[in-house]
């Protein structure tokens, strides 16, 4: 399984071009996933205070799936964040990434490199 990083799908909702390639080459594929609290983050950006925007973005994440945080995803997070001074954001992602044996598709390389056997890809 990939686990797309917020990162990544704010990259995508911004026009970045190698993001909307990335997205395009992910179309098909099964084994993409992304963390309930990336739609969180997703969903507290400004943008999506008009309702089109909010109703794109919620169609956009229908096309891959969701992975809700759990209370063992939750207790390990904690232990991540904690040990690794990670944000709780991070830490939630690289414990559903752990929990579900995923690689983390990230731009954010630098700060999940802290946790030991966390596997990671960069994206574009």
């Amino acid at each position: 399984m990939r686990l797309l990083d917020t990162n990544v799908f704010v990259d995508h909702l911004r026009g970045h071009a190698p993001a909307v390639a990335f997205f395009q080459r992910l179309r098909d594929a099964r084994d993409v996933a992304f963390s309930s609290l990336t739609e969180v983050e997703l969903l507290a950006g400004k943008a999506n205070a008009d309702r089109r925007a909010r109703t794109t973005l919620l169609r956009f994440l229908q096309g891959w799936t969701k992975v809700d945080v759990s209370n063992p995803i939750a207790i390990l997070a904690g232990d991540i964040a904690r040990e690794s001074s990670l944000d709780v954001a991070d830490a939630i992602i690289a414990a559903t990434a752990i929990q579900h044996k995923a690689e983390i598709v990230t731009k954010n390389t630098s700060d999940f490199r802290r946790i030991k056997g966390l596997r990671l890809r960069e994206p574009y």
